[in-house]
């Protein structure tokens, strides 16, 4: 089986959901959430969710090659 190429162009982000870290579910844009966040690709929802409180957002940094 031939090994996939990750995209490090896509930059992902891990949404946490304040005060609330057990939080299992669906939220906002269909985002599933497991134990109070999630790990989404850029674009819009990682806008909406910079821009509405009780979230945490935070990029994920690529620990592959250091």
């Amino acid at each position: 089986m031939a090994a996939t190429k990750k995209n490090s162009s896509v930059k992902q982000y891990k949404i946490s959901i304040e005060g609330n870290e057990n939080f299992c579910g669906v939220d906002a844009g269909g985002v599933q959430f497991a134990y109070g966040y999630a790990i989404i690709a850029e674009g819009r929802m990682v806008d909406w969710f910079k821009e509405h409180e009780g979230y945490i957002v935070e990029e994920v940094k690529d620990s592959e090659g250091d």
